[in-house]
């Protein structure tokens, strides 16, 4: 008698079991082996090969934009950022440290003895005195000065300032006009050179209002800023200028234009708007064409199609229209051209 075949049920699902095991390992190995791919770069949109370098990138197909710009030079500028990559010379700054000549006494906690303690321990500890008259005592530094009197812009010094400089405090605070006077709190005086008939690095109306401070009787003053000739041994100043006129001559674009005039504005006489240069005895350098261009580039951008004459673009147009200066056509060309980008 022959031998009965295994119920049909059975196979079936022994081959379902064996089917679902192949799946589970096959997906598991190509999702460990699949690398992440990555994300393909956007294509570069095409740019006219007439737009000067520094200016932003726009379709060729854009209605209204020439499809030729002016011819600048290209050269690659340093800009004088005062705030930015460079140390600002108008912030103030501590004794210029000396020689290691001692070890540092950690055992002694100057900043927490009395100002008569203080002077028990002349070697580790020096008395300060703070914007409100109040002396302190704290820690001598790590290299003491070997400096004999404070110079120029040498903030909470423990010795006399120099010849011909006084010790003042003072900040301008809120609106133009208000002041700080650091009192109540741990500003240390400065020393500055007030009372020579110039306002300079260090100097404003409210620590030296007899040099800084206008009024009727003296609407116009005397500036100094921290390069009275325009350049530093930094490179501060816009490489390829010798005159603030030539920033529209050497520059491409609108924004660095105004950049080259605003650092020739902070090296000659430490001011940054042309509003602040309206208070300048003496602008030279500067033309007043070259303070009209600068007041044009500080306003905002408006669409070439809404442009009014509080904006940029109608600021240069007017000024155009009144001079006819051609050099003026780059800057005309790129407001047209890149409305509303700034």
């Amino acid at each position: 008698m022959a031998q009965a075949a295994p119920p049909p049920h059975r196979s079936v699902t022994k081959n379902l079991l064996v089917v679902a095991l192949c799946l589970l390992v096959g997906g598991a190995a190509a999702f460990a082996l699949r690398a992440p791919s990555a994300p393909e770069a956007p294509p570069m949109e095409p740019v006219d090969a007439g737009v000067p370098t520094g200016g932003p990138g726009v379709p060729t197909k854009e209605p209204g934009v020439p499809k030729k710009g002016p011819v600048v030079p290209t050269r690659n500028v340093k800009m004088a950022r005062l705030d930015g990559a460079f140390v600002d010379p108008r912030i103030p700054r501590r004794m210029p440290p000396g020689p290691k000549s001692r070890q540092k006494n950690a055992a002694v906690w100057c900043e927490g003895l009395s100002v008569e303690r203080c002077g028990g321990y002349r070697k580790d500890c020096e008395v300060g005195v703070y914007c409100d008259g109040v002396r302190f005592c704290r820690s001598r530094a790590e290299f003491p000065t070997e400096e004999t009197c404070a110079g120029e812009g040498i903030l909470g010094a423990s010795v006399a300032c120099c010849l011909g400089l006084v010790s003042r405090c003072g900040v301008p605070s809120g609106g133009r006009e208000a002041c700080d006077p650091q009192k109540g709190d741990e500003s240390e005086p400065v020393c500055i050179r007030c009372g020579d008939g110039v306002c300079g690095p260090f100097e404003q109306s409210c620590n030296c209002p007899e040099d800084c401070a206008t009024s009727e009787a003296r609407p116009k003053l005397r500036f100094q800023g921290p390069w009275p000739k325009g350049a530093s041994p930094d490179d501060v100043a816009p490489e390829g200028t010798t005159a603030p006129g030539q920033c529209l001559d050497t520059q491409a674009s609108p924004e660095d234009v105004h950049r080259c005039l605003e650092s020739w504005s902070e090296g000659l006489f430490g001011l940054r708007h042309s509003a602040e240069l309206q208070r300048v005895e003496d602008l030279k350098p500067f033309t007043p064409f070259d303070l009209d261009v600068m007041s044009c580039l500080e306003r905002w951008s408006s669409y070439a199609a809404r442009r009014s004459e509080t904006s940029r673009e109608g600021c240069i147009e007017a000024l155009y229209q009144r001079t006819r200066d051609s050099r003026l056509d780059k800057l005309r060309w790129f407001s047209s051209s890149y409305g509303g980008s700034r």
